[in-house]
């Protein structure tokens, strides 16, 4: 279905696949690369795919909206950590980028009820719905309403950021005579939240029964009260669901915080359109008694759990660190019995002691069994390689290699290097930040002894080809994935090729897209440091990245996004790829969407880099996994979900003589925190 026009609300519904979560409501922008992310604030950012390159803008944007793209792309994750809604077309609603020569922004081909064709323009008001993965445009077909809406929305924005001036409130009510606009002005000021909760979402309400016919508006407002009524219950009866299900607390308290937080707005949204709150409190009621039920038997088990951590082979407690440190902080927030509770931190806290100790200050380490891997040391990515490394099935592995550490990365900092990104962090924005700091890094030689530690290990590795990949102490951990922020090379060859590619990576905690992720949260480079993986090189008959935890939040699923080829496709989001609901417990396929990719990518034949290839006629049309296949990516994701504690995301590919392979993988990472 191209999309649907809704003569009651003169709006037309565009479907697409929910991406990541929330509202935004602004002007359609194009997504261009010579964009600063200053003028996309507040549009809801077009593009044919996202990237990692266009992060600055969509963390500048309201929300994203995409024709093509893979669901599980480094940028798709990225949007869902951030709280950037994002709805993706891909495999949904058919359209296109209006060439050079043709009219308008976006082209929508046969709209159903229409019988025609439909011409979004550059500026066109829309909601993005990253729940249901809806775009609507008001106004529809009717430019001369698109432009109406258009004034009513530069007339709501103007007046919710000065909410008490009355002259803006004049202005507003003078745009708001347009009959045509009246439906999207209520929409965009209190659904959406363009003008702010309380007195001046009451005082614009009050106002608007003077330009507004009563009846029409009255009629308005109680469809809009029964509909966020309608949806609460909606939410109140899948969260029960999912309590139901809940494998542990953290899964139990994060169902109840998301319907908490649901509730509370729309609480105010009833208050504000003034109806009666009591009516959504008492849905509330027999989710809370259900939690409550569930809980105590959570209690019971985690009990049981600590027991017998408490009593582990040292080996055993080593080998399982992260699932055990998970287990601590559960038993923490469950408030359980605090002596065996603090036996348990006590343990933990010697053996990562013991951890840090050996860590020392090793240069380069191998990705091999008994390694340090202390994130501070190794980064995020090898620390999460190393921690599962030997408690992967058996018919799977990770390639070979090593780690240049985050020591080397700060020994080549000492100095005059070290001064000049001082001084970068002080340019005027991102990009020239960006700029100083990756030439102080790519400047100057490598310390002698950094050199000849990668050389060591290089020898040692005998690999024709390597991948080289960052593993930033920064990343995959505590503040988020920061997914696809920094850079990977494949096909490097020679100790020349591989020493200019450890250089660029440790540049590439200081590219532009990374400078303008990291200053939204606050953080400096300076406080990071960045390591390197090293690895054999792996061409693979097909790859992707499997989520162990279905990111819609259905039980017992779990999520694999895959194409033909190599993986680069679907975490770069260049290609759509094949789509997987497996029962995560048996390993059943529940659903799938196959067939839709023309091509795979793969490894240049020669030089770093790779190439885009037509998929094969025996490929063309297939599923890129099968059943068996399938049933063995969900034993490697309760295999890492077992070691770990934690809901895993993860990229795999199977070799051409049929191997599983693991190349790197990361905790599943909430929504962030506003």
């Amino acid at each position: 279905m191209t999309g649907s026009p809704s003569p009651a609300s003169g709006s037309l519904v565009i479907r697409g696949r929910a991406i990541a979560p929330g509202l935004a409501c602004g002007p359609l922008r194009r997504n261009r690369t010579e964009l600063d992310p200053r003028e996309v604030r507040g549009a809801v950012l077009l593009a044919e795919r996202a990237v990692p390159d266009d992060i600055g803008r969509i963390l500048a944007s309201a929300g994203t909206f995409t024709l093509t793209g893979a669901l599980l792309s480094h940028v798709s994750l990225l949007s869902r950590e951030f709280g950037k809604p994002s709805v993706s077309l891909s495999g949904v609603t058919p359209a296109r980028l209006s060439e050079e020569g043709e009219e308008g922004l976006l082209q929508l081909e046969d709209v159903v009820g229409a019988g025609t064709r439909a011409v979004l323009d550059e500026g066109d008001i829309v909601f993005l719905d990253g729940n249901r993965g809806l775009l609507t445009v008001p106004g529809g077909l009717d430019r001369p309403a698109r432009d109406a809406v258009r004034r009513v929305y530069a007339a709501v924005s103007a007046f919710g950021q000065l909410p008490g001036d009355e002259v803006l409130l004049r202005a507003l009510l003078q745009t708001a005579e347009d009959p045509r606009t009246h439906g999207f002005l209520l929409e965009a000021a209190f659904p959406f939240r363009i003008v702010p909760s309380g007195p001046p979402a009451r005082r614009l309400l009050e106002a608007l029964r003077g330009p507004v016919p009563q009846a029409a508006l009255e009629r308005m407002i109680d469809a809009l009260r029964e509909r966020v009524l309608a949806e609460a219950a909606a939410r109140c009866d899948e969260t029960l669901v999912t309590l139901k299900a809940a494998e542990d607390l953290e899964d139990l308290q994060r169902g109840l915080r998301g319907l908490e937080v649901s509730l509370d707005r729309d609480l105010r949204l009833l208050d504000d359109l003034g109806a009666d709150p009591d009516r959504l409190e008492q849905q509330l009621e027999p989710v809370l008694a259900a939690a409550g039920a569930r809980r105590a038997e959570m209690e019971d088990e985690l009990r049981r759990d600590v027991e017998r951590a408490l009593v582990l082979p040292d080996d055993v407690v080593r080998s399982r660190m992260g699932g055990l440190f998970r287990l601590l902080r559960r038993a923490r927030a469950a408030h359980l019995d605090p002596d065996d509770v603090n036996r348990l931190h006590r343990r933990l806290a010697a053996q990562l002691a013991e951890e840090r100790a050996r860590a020392g200050t090793h240069l380069v380490v191998p990705l091999a069994a008994g390694a340090p891997h202390d994130r501070a040391l190794v980064g995020g990515k090898a620390h999460a390689l190393l921690d599962v490394r030997d408690a992967a099935p058996h018919d799977c592995r990770i390639p070979r290699g090593f780690v240049v550490t985050s020591a080397a990365y700060r020994l080549h900092l000492l100095g005059e290097t070290g001064e000049k990104l001082r001084l970068a962090i002080d340019a005027p924005d991102d990009n020239a930040i960006s700029r100083r700091a990756r030439a102080a890094l790519l400047s100057g030689d490598l310390p002698d002894e950094v050199r000849e530690a990668i050389r060591e290990a290089f020898d040692a590795l005998g690999a024709s080809r390597l991948a080289v990949r960052s593993s930033a102490t920064i990343e995959d951990g505590p503040l988020g994935s920061l997914a696809g922020l920094f850079d990977t090379y494949l096909g490097v060859t020679g100790f020349s090729d591989l020493i200019d590619r450890v250089r660029w990576a440790w540049a590439s905690l200081w590219n532009a897209r990374a400078v303008s992720a990291l200053n939204s949260i606050g953080l400096s480079p300076l406080r990071a440091s960045q390591a390197v993986i090293v690895q054999e090189m792996i061409e693979t008959r097909s790859a992707g990245v499997l989520f162990s935890r279905d990111p819609a939040g259905r039980s017992d699923t779990l999520l694999i996004n895959a194409t033909w080829g190599l993986g680069e496709g679907i975490s770069q989001g260049e290609i759509a790829g094949d789509l997987f609901w497996v029962r995560r417990s048996t390993g059943e396929l529940i659903a799938s969407e196959t067939g839709r990719a023309t091509h795979r990518i793969e490894l240049a034949p020669t030089g770093i880099g790779t190439v885009d290839v037509l998929l094969t006629p025996e490929q063309r049309g297939q599923p890129c996994l099968t059943a068996a296949e399938l049933a063995r990516v969900a034993a490697l994701a309760r295999s890492l979900e077992d070691v770990t504690g934690r809901a895993q995301d993860v990229e795999f590919g199977f070799d051409h003589g049929g191997e599983l392979v693991v190349f790197q993988m990361r905790r599943i990472v909430p929504r962030r925190t506003e």
